[in-house]
């Protein structure tokens, strides 16, 4: 879903095959983030957010598309400048005062005025609606109403097309004059709706969408399939983040660190300095999978203007060899040694198949309980990892390569940081601008999400985790583990208020 601007000169304002809206209200009242984040659109090039007035000076044509094919357009207007004045004026050119002014008089306003430098951001902002565009209405409803919203309140009445306004809360207290706005805006518009669009996730965006569908039943069949199609899009979008995670998650348990000592005068101590520069470079490594997945997962959310800042959690200062960490993330004793336990037992079954079950499942028996104590002794441990040692080819000494940690808890730990990046990027908006980078958990206390899932997901990931560590490139793609990342990231979306 791109949108797609194109210079405000080109006339007509109408798409011929899309359904076309003038997205309108008073300067600095949040037009511009609302279609931001309806579009997901984060350039600034393409829609400025600012906190200055004035942004939006012109017309400008922003399409929804999908599979290629412009579905909507919406046009982002200036804002009104002399509602009040401008009403007046339109009534002073009612051809039937006594009756008040209706879509022509507001027609006939708009010719009298539009080659002067009267009523000039009044004039552009009213020329698409005239021309058949509907109305979406964009207010703060923590703003007081007052004469001049109620003036263009009734201007927007007059055009007599379909109409929507939108309540953009903009602060906590946004809602202080709701009640007020509502009574007002329901004289004069088919629906009101409220959509934060600093706040808004992709349930509400569909649904503002779907309240277009409210307003003018003869674009119901295509608004209809307009949505059939977002849903597709966004379904195939969960698909391929679960791909992304299921390939650092192969990478990430695979991962090794090589480095090399002498056998000199202090071989101890050189074991020991090589270890310890293995040992940083190996979570540095780790820290870079992850933030490079995390930028994946932002492009692939078109947050193409946001980078990943690497995770607290894996950086030298908080990283994956503190306790901390092995406190606030990954799953606790109980649920490592219910894991483990499936881990185990999937290993003994093979003692099983390999005796065409002479053994009366006492493989897969032991190989369970030997998997669950594993878990229950070392899986709150920190890190130790893996250590080979052998002899250089060349030159003496020795060569070492370590890696992954040995603990059953890394994996899961690892997995609730993308998970929890992944949550980050769906409440990011794109109507937010200005930050420094999408960062990893903060804070402390019980962050993560992987306790949580249900035993049996539980089990099915960590026999997953068993396969990578003995073939990941059999496993990188299994299907089943695919379905349950995808079935955990659907979770994740649907715990999240909107």
């Amino acid at each position: 879903m791109t949108p797609r601007p194109e210079d405000s000169t080109h006339t007509p304002w109408l798409a011929p095959d899309a359904p076309t809206f003038a997205v309108v209200g008073k300067v600095n009242m949040g037009k511009s983030a609302v279609l931001a984040t309806l579009l997901e659109e984060d350039d600034d090039a393409i829609i400025r957010i600012s906190n200055e007035p004035g942004e939006t000076t012109r017309c400008q044509r922003l399409s929804l598309i999908l599979d290629g094919a412009e579905r909507l357009r919406f046009i982002d207007t200036p804002g009104f400048q002399q509602p009040i004045e401008a009403l007046r004026a339109i009534r002073a050119l009612a051809e039937h005062p006594e009756r008040g002014p209706g879509p022509a008089d507001l027609k006939r306003f708009v010719e009298r005025y539009r080659d002067t430098d009267t009523f000039v951001d009044e004039c552009v902002l009213l020329a698409p609606i005239l021309e058949g565009a509907g109305v979406i209405y964009v207010v703060d409803p923590g703003v007081r109403l007052h004469d001049a919203f109620i003036a263009e309140i009734e201007i927007l009445r007059l055009s007599a097309g379909p109409r929507l306004a939108v309540l953009n809360p903009k602060t906590d207290k946004a809602a202080s004059h709701d009640a007020a706005w509502r009574a007002e805006l329901g004289k004069a518009f088919n629906l009101v709706r409220t959509f934060n669009a600093f706040a808004a996730r992709f349930k509400a965006r569909r649904e503002l969408l779907a309240a277009l569908n409210q307003i003018d039943e003869r674009d119901q069949a295509h608004l209809g399939a307009t949505l059939d199609r977002l849903d597709t899009e966004w379904a195939q979008r969960r698909e391929d983040a679960a791909e992304l995670i299921m390939d650092f998650m192969a990478r990430a348990l695979t991962h090794t660190e090589r480095t090399s000592y002498v056998d000199d005068a202090t071989p101890e101590a050189a074991r020991r300095d090589a270890l310890a520069e293995a040992h940083k470079r190996y979570f540095a490594a780790i820290a870079e999978l992850e933030r490079e997945t995390t930028d994946r997962l932002l492009a692939l959310y078109r947050h193409r203007h946001t980078k990943a800042r690497t995770q607290a959690v894996l950086a030298e200062d908080i990283d994956l060899t503190e306790a901390e960490t092995w406190q606030r993330f990954g799953l606790d004793r109980r649920q490592l040694t219910f894991a483990g336990a499936a881990t185990g037992a999937a290993g003994g079954g093979w003692v099983d198949i390999a005796t065409a079950g002479h053994t009366l499942g006492l493989g897969a028996l032991f190989g369970g309980g030997v998997g669950g104590a594993l878990a229950w002794f070392k899986g709150d441990a920190l890190p130790s990892l893996n250590l080979s040692v052998g002899r250089r080819a060349t030159l003496g000494g020795r060569a070492l390569t370590v890696g992954p940690p040995k603990s059953a808890n890394f994996a899961w730990i690892l997995l609730d940081l993308v998970l929890l990046r992944y949550r980050a990027i769906i409440d990011l908006t794109h109507a937010v601008r200005d930050q420094d980078g999408l960062a990893g958990p903060g804070g402390s206390g019980k962050d993560g999400l992987v306790q949580g899932l249900a035993s049996a997901r539980q089990k099915t990931l960590a026999r997953w985790f068993g396969h990578l560590a003995k073939d990941a490139e059999a496993h990188r793609h299994d299907p089943e583990i695919r379905a349950a990342i995808e079935a955990t990231l659907a979770e994740i979306e649907q715990a999240r208020p909107d």
